[in-house]
This record gives structure tokens, C-alpha cells and sequence, in this order.
């Protein structure tokens, strides 16, 4: 079969490496005895609008199934009990559908409460882009937004916001910045100075890269590795690019996938990948490690699945499961290991 240019995996440097089984042998998270559950990883999640709301739902299954000991879901007060009968094991913190400043204040008032009791923090997954997340996401990152005063927007009374760095951008967890977060981002100026240095792992595809840089996807694509590391290194943060054999890197090296399987082409894979993520994190993982034992994980589970759905056949729900069965075979590896 011949090989098209974009089957080609980016070639290693000198500090980066694949992952491929061996090392997310390494990576995974090891439980002690007596743990409890806030103690095995307190992960929030913040996002699902109205029409997005399975974005959420996904994040949180492949959380738990990553071993996040309770994940706590911040979501619109009117689309909980619907991700609360997908996800029973979660708990929330349901967010006011005000249209003003103040319900945009109580909201990260809200999600600060219970952000100090979580070990790390997802957001963008089913968020929106309208004038209500655009609050939001002011609200929690101290920018101003165009919109002031509309939806959630942020009003004169706090017109300094952008001034000085908000809940999140003075947060010590580490966080994941996934799907429209990052493209509420790409519409701030020097968005990176929002960020707490080297704490967030952002997830962009093509797209949302493009967005980010100000490059066109022909460029971006031309060199993932080369693009993702170079904006790593600029904004002080990992990114993980989506595409083909994704790339991790925080500047100074790479994880570079081992497999690139065609059928996570599919909606609600980013998420599950960002739940992934968010998951290690809160187990204690460094958040280049949290991304390659994800990006391990979610290629191995979804080979596992096309067992039975084929490439076409698969879909981000299925995922879940198959991930939790291949950290179970790292761990019986492990156990395998040890008796020799």
C-alpha cells in the first residue's frame, strides 16, 4: 500500500519521543492503599451549552474511566438533568441562565467553590460561542470582551478586567483548554498573557490551531510538529495538535503518537480526549505526561474498538469503555512484570 504524505509520522529530535506501550507503562497512575476519592483526583468540568450538551457527557465518561476519583460537572442549571442521567456518578454545580454581569460573577464565584476543592480543571468542551460564554470565559480569565454587558458580558463596573488576570489565570491547578474555549481565546489579544505559565494543556485541531497562530492549516499541516512546538515554546504552555499522529510538546520536546487511527475522525472524540487529559491530571500527572498517556490510551482503545465497528462504524461513546480496558492491560503488564 502506498503511503500518502500525510501517513508519515513526524520524525522524532533529539528530546522528543513516541508513545507507544512501553512508555505509558510508565505513566499510569498508581492508587495507594486507603485512597480515597478526592484524593485519587477531584476533576471539574466547565461547559455544555444548550446545544452542545453531550460535549460534557463525553469529557466526564472518559474521565471517570481514566480514574478521576469524582468528577464534578459546571454546567447551565437546564441541561443538568439531562448529563445527569448520562453521567449518575458526577456532581454539579449548576450555573445560572442570567443574561447580566452579576449572574457572569456568581457563576465563577460558583466555580471557584468548588475548583478549590478539585485537583484540575476542563473547559470548553460544549461551551458555545454566543454572548454567554463569551461572559463566562471573561468572568473566569479577567479579559474584556467585545460584547460587554450582553449575556454574561462583562460590564463597566469591572472594565479593568482585562487589566489583570482572572480565577483561572491566577489558578494553580492545572487545566485543560479545549473546542471554544480555545476559540474564545484566539479572539483575545495576547490571549497567552491570560494564562497561568505552564499549568494549561491546550488541545487545538487544525482549526482551532490556525486560530490560535494566525497561520493558515495548509502551513500548519505541512509541519505539526514543528508548528506545535514553536507555539508551545511562545505561549509557556503544552499543546497538543490534533492531527494525524498527534503531537504533545511543551517547547522543549515532543510526545509524538505512535498510531494515528482514521476513526477518530468522529464528534465527541476531542472531548473524550480532553477528559482523558483531565483525568491524569487530577491523579497527579505533569500535564506533558497527562497528554501522552491520553494520547496513548485513546489511539490503543480506538484500534480496540474498529475490532468491532471498523473504521466508519465507531463513535466517541464507544471510547470510554475501551479506554478503561487499556489501562487495565497496562496494569496487568505491570503486575506481569513485577512476578518475573
Amino acid at each position: 500500500m502506498t503511503m500518502e504524505p500525510e501517513d508519515v509520522r513526524p520524525i522524532p529530535g533529539a528530546n522528543d519521543s513516541l508513545v507507544d506501550m512501553a512508555l505509558a507503562a510508565t505513566l499510569i497512575p498508581r492508587r495507594p492503599f486507603g485512597a480515597h476519592k478526592w484524593g485519587v483526583g477531584g476533576l471539574l468540568i466547565v461547559g455544555g451549552a444548550p446545544n452542545y450538551f453531550g460535549a460534557p457527557i463525553l469529557a466526564a465518561l472518559a474521565a471517570q474511566r481514566s480514574g478521576a476519583g469524582i468528577v464534578n460537572l459546571a454546567v447551565p442549571r437546564g441541561v443538568a438533568p439531562v448529563i445527569a442521567a448520562a453521567a449518575p456518578e458526577a456532581t454539579f454545580v449548576t450555573l445560572s441562565e442570567t443574561e447580566s454581569a452579576q449572574g457572569a460573577r456568581r457563576a465563577s464565584d460558583d466555580i471557584a467553590e468548588r475548583l478549590e476543592k478539585s485537583a484540575a480543571l476542563v473547559i470548553g468542551p460544549g461551551l458555545g460561542q454566543d454572548e454567554s460564554s463569551d461572559g463566562l470565559m471573561a468572568a473566569l480569565f479577567g479579559a474584556s470582551t467585545p460584547n460587554a454587558g450582553i449575556g454574561f458580558g462583562i460590564g463597566p463596573s469591572v472594565a479593568g478586567a482585562s487589566q489583570r488576570k482572572g480565577l483561572l489565570g491566577s489558578s494553580k491547578r492545572p487545566m485543560v483548554i479545549d473546542a471554544d474555549a480555545l476559540n474564545w481565546l484566539a479572539k483575545q489579544n495576547e490571549w497567552w498573557n491570560l494564562l497561568p505559565a505552564h499549568k494549561c494543556v491546550l488541545t487545538p485541531h487544525l482549526g482551532e490551531m490556525a486560530r490560535l497562530t494566525g497561520r493558515s492549516m495548509e502551513e500548519i499541516s505541512a509541519d505539526p510538529l514543528g508548528t506545535a512546538t514553536a507555539a508551545a515554546s511562545d505561549w509557556n504552555q503544552i499543546v497538543v495538535l490534533k492531527y494525524g499522529y498527534t503531537v504533545a510538546t511543551n517547547g522543549d520536546g515532543a510526545m509524538i503518537a505512535n498510531d494515528a487511527p482514521r476513526s477518530l475522525a468522529t464528534a465527541g472524540s476531542g472531548d473524550i480526549l480532553a477528559g482523558t487529559i483531565g483525568a491524569f491530571l487530577a491523579q497527579g500527572l505533569a500535564p506533558l505526561d497527562a497528554a501522552a498517556l491520553a494520547i496513548y490510551v485513546g489511539c490503543a482503545a480506538a484500534r480496540r474498538v474498529e475490532a468491532t465497528t471498523g473504521t466508519l462504524g465507531l463513535v466517541a461513546s464507544d471510547l470510554p469503555l475501551a479506554i478503561a480496558m487499556e489501562l487495565a492491560e497496562l496494569e496487568r503488564n505491570e503486575v506481569r512484570e513485577n512476578v518475573k
